[in-house]
């Protein structure tokens, strides 16, 4: 077994030369240091105390406040599951794109700016393999890390608060759109390193497009059906079983989809025409 940080000699297609090893290296910056189980902790708690907050203190508060809002869903226990829902897949969606953003806004502006990518590409590795190492490691960090995990925590809290298992092919629907809400920011944050060389421009798209996607959305209502403004409350509402506005489940599910794959083969594209 290999104990050196050294590139090392593997059989690959041309197009994709180097993409194991660097897979390697992004993924040993997620598995082999503090960054993984920090991002697992962090997002967990956060996600899970807000979660745990919506089941247990606020029905409290608001029984004793005598909120009007808790006959109307039938009861404190109805109240609670409804909050806590709510804030975890229409508040934690938003929360999971920002991490995302903040996350990598470094992965390949600062490899840029100190020359590490002008070193490896000087190495046996196509451009495309540089990406694409660095997209498939982070995905598949983000979807554990900050998706799963938090999940898997919420699940528990709702089905302990409930008294029995939450229903879980609706919840699970709802974590898959989360899930495909904060690819959006991942491709695109991948996409704008790809375009610029220090981070101003790509926070304030990426965290532009994020923050001000719903007040546009809502001067201009046809951009619910083609962006991801919407999902958030999708996922909500599919997560409790309730009916989605007519035309903004498979629309922007599927327009969505589409940009991910659009920033991806931006990305690729203008890498392939940077000059180092």
């Amino acid at each position: 077994m290999t104990t050196n940080a050294e590139l090392q000699r593997v059989e690959e297609w041309g197009w994709l030369r180097g993409f194991a090893n660097l897979l390697r290296k992004e993924n040993q910056e997620w598995w082999g240091t503090r960054r993984g189980w920090i991002n697992a902790l962090l997002w967990s708690g956060m996600l899970g105390g807000l979660v745990g907050i919506m089941l247990y203190v606020l029905p409290t508060i608001a029984e004793a406040a005598n909120d009007p809002n808790i006959a109307a869903v039938g009861g404190p226990l109805p109240f609670a599951l409804e909050m806590g829902r709510t804030v975890f897949f229409e508040l934690g969606t938003m929360a999971l794109a920002i991490g995302v953003v903040i996350l990598c806004q470094d992965m390949i502006v600062n490899e840029k700016q100190s020359g590490v990518t002008e070193w490896l590409l000087a190495k046996p590795v196509s451009r495309r393999a540089y990406i694409l190492s660095k997209l498939a490691a982070t995905l598949v960090a983000v979807m554990v890390l900050l998706v799963g995990m938090p999940a898997l925590v919420s699940y528990t809290l709702l089905s302990f608060r409930a008294g029995t298992p939450f229903p879980l092919p609706p919840f699970l629907s709802g974590v898959g759109i989360m899930a495909l809400h904060t690819f959006f920011y991942l491709t695109l944050t991948v996409m704008l390193g790809t375009l610029f060389n220090n981070r101003t421009p790509l926070l304030g798209i990426a965290l532009g497009t994020l923050l001000g996607g719903n007040l546009l959305a809502s001067l201009l209502k046809p951009l619910l059906y083609v962006t991801p403004w919407m999902l958030a409350k999708v996922a909500s509402l599919l997560a409790g079983e309730q009916a989605v506005p007519n035309g903004l489940l498979w629309p922007p599910l599927a327009a969505t989809a589409v940009w991910c794959l659009v920033f991806i083969l931006v990305a690729l594209t203008r890498f392939e025409k940077t000059q180092f």
